[in-house]
């Protein structure tokens, strides 16, 4: 064999084990990509809160594809997010995306694609250069990307809820089909944490609401779980523990306390103790859900302890709630007062319980974030519908409740 051949034939075999090490250089470096996705999505549905879902989906989006910043907007009235995160060193996000919004095709892009779940803006805009482009003028080649791909969400009535997006620069390249397709394998896991975390969203917010609607009932209301920790009550159930413990002189001395009372708390106890004896026979007919206790000092006052059991079907367990029932000799006053009171709305109710703590008309403008022309406005309804003339009268009202 000739000195040449043996060469073909070190060089063959040098060139064959070089692809072989890039291979597997090549390879070890998918397997790392992979393992930074997979870290990504579990992140993405550990994420609870909105902050923490995009950050999560910037990374997931980092770890999967070469990008130069990211952006999130959800939910969506029209195409203007109300959530708004993005990568840019943005110093007034509200204000960009104002001016974003009325500059981007996006509203466009979703009348013409509705239910599209990934889009290449490259596929939408017309060919050649974008010189002259609103958008691309004032957006794009200030900040220095120029091609962009997004993730789009819907509710299931088909409304547009939002939009994850991301840039790159013109080196970076624009978004390859197969990109595009690994974005569409991601969608159902990022689309999952985002329903979960507008679906938590619009619960708190209900949960939000009622607790304020409570909080501005004057009958006393205590919630309790099933560990007998306090988890809510109303204003007037913080009178009424007081009046309870330390009588009515005591209450008016000392400061309202988080705290269930020991008789109270044995009651609880006891119908806890009466649930899970009839969980054990079987046999909820016979189960008592109720105890009414009595004050040692007026029997007229009472306090009622209701067992609340879970929804059939749901593995938790059953939680309590306590009501107070006024004394015999005030309780003709408290039912005029609460029957004059509930013909308020809520709106009016806040504003006549501010005006009845002293607040002036334009102190409790700037507690509720309304003018003072809706304050005189709540106030002559209140006046109408209490059959009183003045504000003063109405701290008495609050007073007998």
């Amino acid at each position: 064999m000739s000195d040449h051949e043996k060469m073909r034939i070190v060089r063959k075999d040098y060139s064959a084990r070089v692809k072989k090490r890039t291979a597997c250089y090549v390879q070890g470096i998918a397997m790392k990509a992979d393992g930074k996705i997979e870290k990504g999505l579990v992140e993405l549905q550990r994420a609870l809160l909105v902050d923490d879902v995009w950050r999560a989906a910037d990374r997931l989006l980092r770890a999967a594809l070469p990008l130069y910043h990211t952006l999130i907007g959800l939910p969506c009235l029209g195409t203007r997010p109300v959530f708004l995160r993005t990568t840019l060193p943005v110093p007034d996000v509200d204000r960009y995306f104002a001016k974003l919004d009325a500059a981007a095709p996006i509203a466009e892009l979703v009348r013409q694609n509705p239910g599209k779940l990934v889009l290449r803006l490259s596929d939408m805009l017309p060919p050649g250069p974008l010189d002259g482009m609103p958008f691309y003028d004032q957006f794009m080649k200030p900040e220095g990307w120029r091609y962009s791909a997004g993730m789009f969400f819907w509710g299931d009535a088909g409304e547009f809820l939002g939009q994850l997006s991301l840039n790159r620069t013109e080196e970076q390249g624009d978004i390859t089909d197969e990109e595009l397709e690994l974005l569409s394998r991601l969608h159902p896991h990022v689309n999952a944490a985002i329903q979960r975390l507008l679906a938590m969203e619009h619960e708190m917010a209900a949960r939000t609401s009622l607790e304020l609607s409570v909080q501005m009932l004057p009958l006393p209301l205590i919630l309790v779980d099933w560990n007998l920790r306090l988890t809510y009550l109303n204003s007037a159930a913080r009178k009424s523990v007081m009046v309870w413990q330390h009588g009515k002189e005591g209450a008016r001395s000392l400061k309202p306390q988080n705290k269930l009372p020991l008789d109270l708390r044995q009651a609880c106890l006891e119908l806890q103790s009466a649930w899970n004896q009839a969980v054990r026979d079987d046999d909820m007919a016979q189960l008592r859900r109720s105890s009414v206790l009595s004050h040692q000092d007026d029997p007229s006052f009472q306090s009622t302890v209701l067992l609340v059991e879970p929804a059939k079907g749901r593995s938790l367990q059953p939680s309590f709630v306590i009501q107070f029932t006024p004394s015999s000799h005030s309780s003709e006053v408290d039912e005029q007062s609460l029957a004059k009171l509930s013909k308020l709305t809520a709106a009016e109710s806040e504003v006549a319980r501010l005006v009845a703590a002293g607040g002036r008309n334009e102190e409790v403008a700037r507690e509720l974030g309304i003018g003072v022309s809706t304050v005189r406005s709540h106030l002559r309804r209140i006046f109408e519908k209490l059959n009183i003339t003045s504000r003063g009268k109405l701290a008495p009202l609050f007073r007998t409740i």
